[in-house]
C-alpha cells in the first residue's frame, strides 16, 4: 500500500473519530495569493473568514508536489464531486494558487471541547515558474496554519519531500522550545 492512501485512511478514520459529516457545496475561498513569484499575500476575504468564527478552529492542510491531487483528495474527503469542491485541474499546468479554504467550516467537538474543523488547500511545490523559496514560505504558512499537516504524493517518496518535511518538523520543534522556554 502505497503512503499516498495510508494518509488518506489516517485523515478519514481521524474525522470520522470527530464526527464529521460529508455533502457541502458551497465554494472555496483564497487564504493567501500569490503578490509575485516570490512574495504572498493575505486576501482580505480570508481574513475576514478566519475572523467570523467563535470557537476555536481545527484546520486540515493538504500539501505536496503540483499536480499531485491535492484538490482531489480534499474534495474526496469531504464527500464532494470535483466540479462541487475545491476546483481541480486537467493540465499539467498548477491549478491551485496561494492557499485557499473550503467555505464552510465542519462543526465537532471533542473531549467536551467545540471546535471548527476547515479543510485547507495549497499550491503544490515545483511548479513552473515558482522559486524553492516561494515553496518554502507555502510549507511554512501551512505548517504555522495547520492542526493536522497531510503530505499527498503522487508516487513514492523522493528525498526533496523528506527534505521539506524535516524543516516542517524543525519549525515545530523550534516553535515548541520557545513556548516551553
Amino acid at each position: 500500500m502505497h503512503i499516498k492512501h495510508i494518509l488518506f485512511f489516517i485523515v478519514i478514520i481521524f474525522i470520522s473519530f470527530l464526527g464529521f459529516g460529508c455533502g457541502f457545496t458551497d465554494s472555496s475561498i483564497s487564504l493567501i495569493l500569490p503578490k509575485s513569484d516570490q512574495e504572498l499575500a493575505l486576501s482580505p476575504e480570508g481574513l475576514q473568514f478566519l475572523e467570523s468564527f467563535d470557537d476555536p478552529i481545527a484546520p486540515i492542510v493538504i500539501i505536496g508536489p503540483y499536480r499531485s491531487g491535492k484538490s482531489f483528495t480534499l474534495n474526496e474527503i469531504m464527500g464532494l464531486k470535483c466540479d462541487n469542491g475545491f476546483e481541480v485541474g486537467h493540465t499539467r499546468s498548477t491549478q491551485t494558487k496561494g492557499i485557499w479554504v473550503w467555505g464552510r467550516p465542519h462543526p465537532n467537538e471533542h473531549d467536551n471541547h467545540k471546535f471548527q474543523m476547515i479543510f485547507v488547500d495549497t499550491e503544490g511545490f515545483e511548479g513552473t515558474g515558482r522559486s524553492n523559496a516561494y515553496d518554502d514560505r507555502i510549507l511554512i504558512l501551512s505548517s504555522f496554519l495547520s492542526s493536522l499537516l497531510v503530505y499527498n504524493l503522487p508516487e513514492t517518496i523522493r528525498e526533496s519531500d523528506l527534505l521539506k518535511l524535516a524543516f516542517a518538523n524543525e519549525l515545530a520543534e523550534g516553535l515548541y522550545s520557545r513556548a516551553q522556554g
